[in-house]
């Protein structure tokens, strides 16, 4: 939560009182600067998320989760507009790239993620820039030949390398998480391609079990052999005073093998019924017969 009055205070710590501030343009937006009697540069963090179209409150939370960030960041008294000072919450510059990182683009507007990467890439140096001639060591030139004796960097240009180093590590980590949700969406696209190609499978294999298996029917030629022995016995009932033999003999098959029409006759049952129906034509009697023809037992 901010402090009373506007403030921004970070557990207790006193404001900071700049000896110098700047408003550095970066691409159109004003970034406050602040630089403490020490050397240190201060980046106030409200300005930069209102830039990004980022959620103060949320984004201060997370700096204060963060163990380094929560370290370091500090209240610093910051020229406003109407020119009074107040308390912000403030980065030291070197970690401005690494707080830049964090931050997640997939819960900001896309009109915003160019802009955020800009910011990512550019804005240490900027505002670096901004302020090296007096928070850098400065460099002495004489006449005289350079000698052997290697002169301390200064703590500012310390910070600029570890920055530096910072922002490219967060870059490659961002990298590192690019590639790995790569895969991850790889691994998904080929999950989707199994799962279909194991349901088509299975679907084949069903149509091969019922193509291969016992209640495939008989085929339309096979049919037609059945319904000219069938014709036959009929005529030959018919003749001994059957008037339904036709139908007598399509019964005694329906009921033989539980169907409901011989066209959907099993192709395993076939040479049965063929078998089953020459015996029959051979065992009806003649008209002149004594004793009725009719359907064959079925131990014959």
């Amino acid at each position: 939560m901010d402090g009373e009055n506007g403030t921004e205070s970070v557990g207790g710590d006193i404001a900071l009182v700049p000896r110098r501030e700047q408003r550095v343009d970066f691409y159109g937006d004003a970034i406050p600067v602040a630089q403490t009697p020490d050397g240190g540069l201060y980046v106030a963090l409200r300005p930069i998320t209102d830039f990004l179209g980022l959620d103060f409150s949320a984004q201060r939370r997370r700096v204060l989760r963060d163990e380094v960030m929560a370290l370091r960041a500090r209240p610093v008294l910051i020229t406003a507009a109407d020119g009074r000072q107040r308390e912000q919450l403030c980065l030291p510059l070197d970690l401005l790239p690494g707080w830049l990182f964090g931050v997640t683009t997939a819960r900001v507007r896309p009109a915003l993620i160019e802009k955020i990467n800009r910011y990512r890439g550019d804005c240490f140096r900027v505002l670096w820039e901004a302020f090296k001639g007096e928070a850098g060591g400065g460099v002495v030139e004489t006449d005289e030949r350079p000698t052997s004796t290697v002169v301390a960097p200064s703590g500012a240009v310390l910070a600029l390398e570890i920055a530096t180093a910072v922002q490219h590590l967060a870059r490659n980590q961002v990298e590192i998480e690019q590639r790995v949700a790569d895969v991850a969406g790889r691994q998904d696209v080929m999950a989707d391609y199994l799962r279909g190609f194991i349901v088509d499978t299975s679907r084949r294999l069903t149509d091969l079990e019922r193509a291969t298996g016992g209640d495939t029917p008989i085929t339309d030629g096979q049919a037609t052999e059945i319904s000219l022995a069938v014709r036959a016995i009929g005529q030959r009932l018919q003749a001994a005073g059957h008037r339904e033999g036709y139908a007598q003999v399509y019964s005694a098959i329906y009921r033989r093998y539980r169907i409901n029409t011989y066209k959907t006759l099993p192709a395993r049952a076939y040479d049965e019924v063929v078998e089953w129906l020459h015996r029959w034509y051979l065992e009806v009697a003649p008209p002149e017969a004594p004793g009725g023809p009719g359907e064959p037992t079925e131990g014959d």
